[in-house]
Parts: structure tokens; sequence; C-alpha cells
């Protein structure tokens, strides 16, 4: 029979692992395979959690291409699976068969973990505006879920209509400009390579050198004009005072101030002076 214990974890990771995981969990930037990594690890957890002494809830087979997809490609989500007590072993063969491959299996199956990497996975999906599913009932006793049950959000108070709305209408915005930001690289047209050469001390300036080149048709931003876009850009960035945040909410800002240019200016100044 698999063990369960309900004593202090021996031998696992810091439990600091499950947060800095979690939060790297957070930043993936593709929003669909971010909501699908969490919620899949949920369904993990909770597997685990609702029948411990289950052995087939505590092995996963790593080659799986579901759970590749989901959460294997991704090395937060893996850290995220050994925190709570998942161990890299390979599966042993059958007699006259090769083995299955690597595996990640629970030898010990520590609930106080467990219910501590449902909290912490709760709170980074809370962030994220994913639902969070409740603690599941397992047929054992758990102290650590009748602990915190009556301070478990995710029992208990519900997120307003108005903070889902906004966060699925942040949500889409975000995919959109993703989508937009995706085409106009793809239909972007190939930037031709002109270099040109001058000397420093043959007192020629940078702005003059690039009117040359694009002989009037192309932008003239300075080196100045271009920190300056900067600055206020991010002026902008701490000026906001908006009440609603969310991970979603600060990538669409991130993305908001990202512009995708026809051309860009690459000086190079060489030890002799000149310049490329």
């Amino acid at each position: 029979m698999a063990r369960v214990s309900y004593e202090v974890p021996l031998g696992l990771p810091d439990a600091a692992t499950l947060l800095s995981s979690a939060q790297l969990l957070l930043r993936i930037p593709d929003t669909e395979a971010r909501d699908a990594a969490i919620q899949t690890i949920f369904k993990l957890v909770h597997g685990v959690l609702a029948a411990p002494e289950d052995v087939k809830k505590r092995r996963v087979k790593k080659s799986n291409e579901v759970f590749y997809r989901k959460v294997g490609r991704f090395e937060a989500g893996l850290d995220f699976l050994r925190g709570c007590g998942f161990l890299d072993v390979e599966d042993p063969p059958a007699p006259g068969e090769e083995s299955q491959g690597p595996l990640l299996e629970m030898p010990v199956a520590y609930i106080s973990r467990l219910t501590d990497a449902h909290h912490t996975l709760a709170q980074v999906a809370n962030e994220a505006g994913i639902a969070v599913p409740p603690l599941p009932n397992s047929g054992g006793f758990n102290p650590f879920q009748s602990k915190v049950q009556n301070m478990d959000s995710t029992r208990s108070a519900k997120a307003s209509e108005a903070w889902k709305m906004q966060a699925d209408l942040t949500r889409e915005e975000l995919k959109k400009r993703q989508r937009e930001m995706k085409d106009k690289v793809d239909s972007a047209p190939p930037v031709p390579l002109r270099p040109s050469a001058f000397w420093l001390s043959a007192g020629r300036r940078l702005e003059e050198v690039v009117r040359e080149t694009s002989n009037g048709t192309e932008d003239q931003s300075s080196d100045s004009a271009l920190l300056q876009n900067h600055v206020a850009s991010a002026r902008r960035e701490v000026a906001g005072t908006e009440n609603f945040q969310s991970a979603d909410k600060k990538r669409l800002a991130e993305l908001q101030s990202k512009r995708v240019h026809a051309f860009c200016i690459l000086r190079v100044i060489c030890p002799d002076k000149s310049v490329l």
C-alpha cells in the first residue's frame, strides 16, 4: 500500500519552491498554455488528495503527450510537482519488455505539502483570473484542510462578477494584441541592409548619415528622440493608477508599450573612431 503521511515532509524541496515555481508559471507568455498548465496541476494535486492511497494517482508518465503539452514542457511545472513530492524515476520494465521511460512518482503522499500546494496554486490562479476548484473531500481526515477551511477563499468568498468580467475582457484584449503583433511581424517586409561608414573625426553626425541613407523617405528620429520616447513610455506606466490588477493586465500593458518597427539603426564605433 502506498505511504501516506501527516507528518512534516522529509526529503522534499523547500516549501518556497512551490511559490517560486507557481510565479514562473504565471509568467508564461501564452495565456492559453498558462491556464492549461495551472488547471492540469490542480487536477494532479487534487487527484492525490482525493485518493492518497491510490498508486495510479501518484504516477505520471513524462512522455505522455497530453501531459507534456500542458505541463511537461515547462520546467516551472515540473519543479512545482517536485515540490509537491513527485520524484523523477525510471519506469521498471516488465519481464521481456522495454522500459516505458521516465516517470514522476510520489513515494510518500505528504498531506500537509499537498494542501500547501493547493493554496499556493490558488493564489496565482486568482491573479490570472482562473477559476479555482475547491479542495477535494478525501475519505480520510485532513487536519490541514480542517484548520484552514473557514478561511479558504476557494470555498467561501467568491470573486465579484465585475472582477470576473473585467478579467475576461482583459484576457480577450491580451490575446487580440498578441495576434496583432504577430501578424505585423509576419507581414513586415524584409529590411534591406545598407551599411554606411564614416569617420567621427570628419565632424559628421549620425543623423546626417541616416538622412542620406534613407533619402528622406524614412523616419529621421535621432538617438535623443528615441530616448525621450522610452522615458515618456516609462512615465506613463508609472503614472497608471487603475485599481484592477492581474497578470494578464500587466502583460497587456507591456504589449501596448511595444511597437513593431519597419527599420532599425545599429551604430558600431570601431577603435579607430570609424563608425559603421
